[in-house]
């Protein structure tokens, strides 16, 4: 059956990396680590595709902390832990930073896994995840909690490693296996969008991962759209170590142009959040305003950089991959002009959705690799156990 297949690619007791761990960056994880997620996904879609229940907990909570939501990845990670049978508690509100510590331990008594999203702020939101993390296996290092909880990044400013890892597997779904990706062009190209304020954690972490697993990657945006200084180095050095390359450019046009995979996607500029994060220090809510404010209207001096269908006859036999972390901002239907095109969009949408698909079977491989010491043999348990998921 296809999930025993996907299931004998799992790594044994030997081999899993990520036993204990948390998933916050996937630059702090290995190759194999990255790959272990990507096949422990596709197992668990194998399993529920095939109607058996992959449920691995009796009992236990898993606790979500989003600073804002309408991402999507609410309901991924909601999904993604009542797949392996933990229920859902959802904190509101964003811990304080005087309470980090004590709510972080209140919060993980019985809990599996911690989900956080905070990305609003330039370095401080990934130093907040991390905190979440360290206070909790100090907490079980004292003996305050049995187990420590396996937290994952939901999307900081720096990374998205769900989203990025799901995007990663969906396109080796389709290119035959991660190892067939090795010398393909991807475009991850700044898009156009009326919001215009998003964090950069999607084009780093794509960028980040796929120049890992030798792509040709190119880098489109207008001048002032930049990333953070260290996501080009980082993306240059997996490229040569890879043995792909990585190059940046300052037109869609050129990025496009035979493109196997193209990844259209709006982001803030590096220095607008800088100073987003200065003003909010200070607590100059009225300045940030004004701040957003200037930075839409400076887009507007970039509204063409939307994808089209003429855009997408560029690629390679016209007929790329087309990647992107929806919800998007699609001209004529959720916004006046947008990443793409309405036709764009709706001729691609399936396939968006069903990469989305793929994020809560990533949340959950990363929970069972974290949590099982032995994945392959939890994950054969689970499959000689054969419990329908329905009747």
């Amino acid at each position: 059956m296809e999930f025993c297949d996907a299931i004998n690619k799992l790594p044994n007791k030997e081999e899993n990396g990520l036993f204990g761990k948390s998933f916050l960056r996937t630059w702090d994880m290995t190759d194999a680590d990255i790959e272990a997620v990507a096949k422990g996904a596709c197992a668990l879609k194998a399993l529920r595709d095939s109607n058996v229940s992959p449920k691995i907990f009796d009992s236990g909570i898993a606790v979500s902390m989003f600073s804002k939501k309408d991402t999507g990845m609410d309901i991924a990670f909601a999904s993604g832990c009542d797949l392996l049978g933990l229920t859902i508690i959802d904190m509101d509100k964003k811990l304080g930073n005087n309470s980090i510590n004590e709510t972080a331990a209140m919060a993980s008594y019985m809990t599996d896994a911690v989900g956080v999203c905070e990305s609003d702020f330039i370095e401080k939101s990934s130093r907040y995840i991390k905190r979440i993390s360290d206070s909790v296996e100090e907490s079980q290092k004292k003996g305050i909690i049995s187990q420590k909880p396996c937290v994952l990044n939901l999307g900081s400013d720096e990374d998205s490693p769900i989203q990025t890892i799901a995007d990663l597997q969906y396109m080796a779904s389709r290119f035959g296996g991660i190892e067939n990706l090795k010398g393909k062009k991807i475009a991850v190209t700044w898009a156009y969008s009326p919001n215009g304020t998003r964090s950069l954690a999607v084009p780093q972490g794509i960028l980040s991962l796929v120049t890992r697993f030798g792509m040709n990657v190119v880098l489109a945006a207008p001048e002032g759209m930049d990333l953070m200084p260290d996501a080009y180095d980082r993306a240059a050095q997996n490229a040569e170590k890879s043995g792909g390359s990585f190059a940046r450019t300052d037109s869609m046009e050129e990025a496009f142009t035979d493109a196997d995979i193209v990844v259209p996607i709006n982001w803030a500029p590096y220095t607008f959040l800088e100073k987003r994060t200065e003003l909010s220090a200070a607590n100059l809510g009225t300045y940030i305003d004004l701040l957003e404010h200037e930075l839409r209207e400076n887009n507007k001096n970039f509204i063409d950089w939307e994808v089209t269908e003429e855009m997408m006859e560029k690629t390679k036999e016209g007929k790329a991959l087309l990647i992107h972390d929806i919800p998007a901002d699609v001209t004529d239907i959720s916004c006046i002009r947008g990443e793409m095109t309405a036709q764009v969009y709706n001729a691609n949408l399936d396939s968006l959705l069903a990469e989305a698909g793929m994020r809560p079977y990533v949340i959950a491989a990363m929970i069972i690799l974290a949590k099982s010491e032995d994945p392959k043999a939890a994950f054969k348990t689970i499959a000689e156990r054969a419990t329908k998921r329905y009747f």
